[in-house]
């Protein structure tokens, strides 16, 4: 647990454990109010207060809105401590029924403390109890005779982990109790499709879908689409399916149970997107109008609950083996790790960009080479994922513009794109 002090850079670090001392104590102490000390250690710089451990008092005086705690006949536990390396920092106590601001009591305590002990900004935690246990807690500091608020820091390894086992959860969930195999894959592609769709910024949209071209050439469906929100013209949505124009694709997944058996399954599936027909044309942006841009590359990847292989090198091994269109980007395995692959690409110089342009970009896949595949810790293997999907989209920038003429031409119509 990390709390900190913007105005003057200063910094708290308490366990887990030895916090859930002090709640237990004020807790057992309710409906009277309950206190002691606070042991710990300074950073070099003087920043931080790692607190470690809750000094008792031998004898204390609690009532429901008092505490006084005395501090003889701990003479022998300070020395043990200061062995340990570890020194006075400051006080905590409990407010039954009330709220975590201090009194002008707990004020001018503090004043006292700091004259006796001669401790530079000494510690004060107050903690509100109620009937049902600890409601609210907050750290304060003394410094220029006043009492300044630490703020609680978001633990990011904390919200990591929750994130992952949230959604490991209802995976394995589905895969156990969904008997019939078409409703389990329907439900686990909801998820990760929902999934997406929280998390994604706005510009991106999250379907299942079918891919298709401006002349008439279908994908496969498509288990994850993640396409332009801003940029895409029109939508086809036909008995249950829904067509996107390839121009807006940004990333495609195969969503699978268990990865084994399914990595060139799922290539193929991502080739089937990227070999359609994509027209790029000039666009206006903030008022001015940009020249067409090349093709951007449409990241792939595959989607999995488990890995039933022994390891990951079964896997490397079949990514290893993927050539051109069907090469894979990334992926998520669920239990056993996400994956980025980094490719040595190589950009054709004979061939023009913009007027060749599916051929430019089919030449760019086709010169990708293997640099690295990276597995992530299989504990943080949502998250690691949905980092570098995000850096890949970042990278792509916005998708190029759809040349919406190229798409009516087979009803033989046409639209002015000028005012």
């Amino acid at each position: 647990m990390k709390y900190y002090l913007a105005s003057n850079d200063l910094y708290i670090e308490i366990p887990t454990l030895v916090f859930n001392q002090i709640k237990l104590q004020a807790e057992g102490e309710y409906p009277n109010e309950n206190g002691g000390m606070l042991a710990g250690r300074y950073s070099t710089d003087r920043h931080t207060v790692y607190i470690e451990k809750v000094v008792v008092p031998v004898e204390k005086l609690t009532g429901r809105t008092k505490f006084m705690r005395i501090t003889k006949g701990l003479e022998n536990v300070w020395e043990q401590l200061a062995k340990e390396g570890l020194q006075y920092v400051g006080e905590w106590h409990s407010h039954p029924n009330g709220s975590t601001q201090y009194s002008s009591t707990d004020l001018a305590a503090m004043i006292d403390i700091e004259k006796e002990v001669a401790i530079e900004n000494p510690l004060l935690l107050i903690v509100s109890v109620r009937s049902n246990g600890l409601s609210a807690h907050t750290f304060y500091c003394y410094k220029n005779n006043k009492l300044l608020e630490y703020k609680k820091m978001v633990d990011l390894k904390e919200l990591f982990h929750g994130l992952q086992e949230q959604m490991q959860t209802s995976l394995n969930v589905n895969r156990k109790f969904i008997g019939h195999p078409g409703s389990k894959g329907d439900a686990t592609e909801q998820h990760w499709i929902e999934f997406l769709r929280t998390y994604l910024p706005d510009r991106y949209k999250v379907d299942k879908a079918i891919v298709i071209d401006s002349i008439g050439n279908v994908s496969e469906q498509m288990d994850v689409v993640i396409y332009d929100a801003i940029y895409t013209p029109f939508i086809f949505k036909q008995d249950n399916f829904m067509y996107i124009p390839a121009e807006s694709v940004y990333a495609v997944f195969e969503v699978k149970q268990d990865v084994e058996g399914h990595i060139e399954y799922a290539a193929k599936k991502v080739e089937s997107v990227r070999k359609l027909k994509r027209t790029s044309i000039s666009m206006v942006a903030s008022g001015r109008t940009t020249p067409a841009r090349p093709l951007t590359k449409i990241i792939g990847g595959i989607l999995t609950t488990t890995n039933s292989y022994r390891g990951n090198d079964t896997v490397i091994k079949q990514l290893e083996k993927l050539r051109g269109l069907q090469t894979l980007d990334l992926g998520c395995l669920c239990d056993a790790g996400s994956f980025y692959v980094d490719y040595k690409e190589t950009e054709p110089e004979d061939i023009d960009p913009i007027k060749d342009n599916r051929k430019y970009i089919e030449q760019v896949y086709e010169s990708r080479k293997v640099n690295e595949i990276e597995f992530s810790n299989k504990n943080v293997s949502l998250f690691t994922f949905f980092l570098q999907l995000v850096s890949y989209l970042k990278s792509i920038g916005t998708v190029p513009a759809i040349d919406i003429n190229a798409y009516l031409k087979v009803i033989n119509a046409k639209i002015d794109e000028e005012i």
